[in-house]
């Protein structure tokens, strides 16, 4: 990530030691083991706890932990399941370790919990919020690939608000506007279709040292509609596998199955096949910020602060995944955990915070999550002069106070007293 050891995303260098910070060992509802440290402010036992969780990020050591603590409210960073691993990641799995972390804040005594849904811990907590909020036999039971997650056989426990800080849509959503439609062949990462490659100058191409890329309307129509293309295969792929597996599962259950097919038939049940997903950062408005226009500089916080053509053919994102992980996680037309429809369901208040220099989420997405919130409580905030970690960024990063300073003081803690007393 784009940082210098003073500022890393989620970390800090100092701490007030006068705030408590505890270890703790939830459980998710269905027993699989997860860890945390629990923020207490000075003093005081606070009613409200303000929740953090990510797919895959351990938010133990969250930026915010230290301010939101000091204002007077605990804060609880955890990690899930499949921390700093979501190849093989269920959306629908991780739900149960959302349900087992608030299940330990009530019985920790706190009245109130408030789930701080920064980046994709906003779409994750939308999710559960919604299926939370159905009755448990109107809940999912299975995961896009078809993997029994029987959602109404636990406790889901609900949230009193939401707080979307820096979220995206969803990551399917996101990895949707990233996919190079360019790819020709998903086994040669370098073979291009030039018609659909963003990274060639005769399609409006600059590199970022040369100043903007101008890409026309007509080139991105046909790159979005590519884009989506690109992922049908890649879901047509994911979903053969786990039928073709599923299949062989059923065929163990067959009783007259001769001994002599049993074993090849065991084999291609357990198999979980894995996709190899090349070029996934590949999104114009990275380089031409005439679209979606906000404080951004150009490029991406998964290009480590080079031109994103090096993250689109170098590191990448969501490389490796297994079928159901894909079909879960990043798939932008199946996976389940999206803003858009699991917000109207959510009548809790809800923030939403949008960091104005971001260059991968832009203002136009936080107000579409905005208008999706079913929420009748509800507002929306601009952060002037923050990235995507809230670092200071942009036109008016450097004469700003320190946007993590701004964004607690001034508006999670002001909002967050409004509603719930400490």
């Amino acid at each position: 990530m784009p940082t210098t050891p003073a500022r890393l995303p989620f970390h800090w260098s100092a701490i007030d030691p006068a705030i408590r910070r505890e270890i703790v060992y939830p459980e998710a509802a269905d027993g699989v083991p997860l860890s945390g440290v629990l923020y207490l402010p000075p003093r005081i036992e606070p009613d409200t706890v303000l929740l953090a969780m990510h797919p895959r990020g351990d938010f133990t050591r969250h930026y915010l932990a230290p301010r939101l603590a000091a204002g007077g409210y605990a804060f609880l960073g955890t990690t899930t399941r499949y921390v700093n691993n979501d190849a093989d990641a269920l959306h629908e799995r991780l739900l149960l370790d959302v349900a087992g972390t608030i299940a330990f804040l009530r019985g920790r005594g706190f009245a109130t919990v408030v789930l701080l849904g920064n980046s994709g811990g906003g779409s994750l907590f939308a999710f559960y919020l919604a299926q939370a909020a159905r009755p448990p036999a109107e809940r999912l039971a299975r995961a896009p690939s078809g993997d029994r997650v029987p959602l109404g056989d636990f406790s889901m426990p609900g949230a009193e608000g939401l707080i979307l800080l820096a979220a995206h849509l969803g990551e399917g959503r996101y990895l949707l506007d990233h996919l190079d439609p360019s790819v020709v062949d998903e086994g040669d990462p370098a073979a291009v279709n030039p018609r659909l490659d963003m990274y060639d100058p005769a399609n409006g191409y600059r590199p970022m040292t040369e100043g903007p890329s101008r890409y026309s309307a007509d080139f991105l129509a046909e790159y979005r509609a590519a884009q989506r293309a690109r992922c049908e295969r890649l879901d047509r792929q994911a979903l053969a596998w786990c039928e073709e597996a599923a299949w062989f599962r059923t065929r163990l259950r067959d009783a007259g199955l001769p001994p002599a097919e049993r074993g090849f038939a065991a084999r291609r049940a357990l198999q979980r096949r894995y996709l190899l997903v090349y070029r996934t950062l590949a999104d114009p408005r990275h380089l031409d910020l005439s679209l979606d226009p906000s404080e951004r500089r150009p490029g991406s916080i998964f290009s480590f602060g080079r031109d994103p053509i090096a993250g689109n053919y170098g590191e990448g994102l969501a490389r490796v995944m297994s079928a159901r992980g894909w079909l879960s996680t990043w798939s932008g037309l199946r996976s389940n955990a999206a803003l858009e429809p699991t917000l109207p369901a959510i009548t809790v208040p809800t923030q939403v915070i949008c960091a104005a220099a971001d260059t991968d989420i832009y203002p136009s997405e936080c107000r579409r999550a905005f208008d999706a919130a079913g929420a009748r409580d509800k507002c929306y905030e601009e952060l002037r002069g923050a990235d995507h970690y809230l670092n200071p960024a942009g036109a008016d990063g450097s004469r700003l106070a320190d946007p993590r300073d701004r964004v607690a003081d001034e508006l999670i803690v002001p909002w967050l007293r409004e509603r719930w007393r400490a």
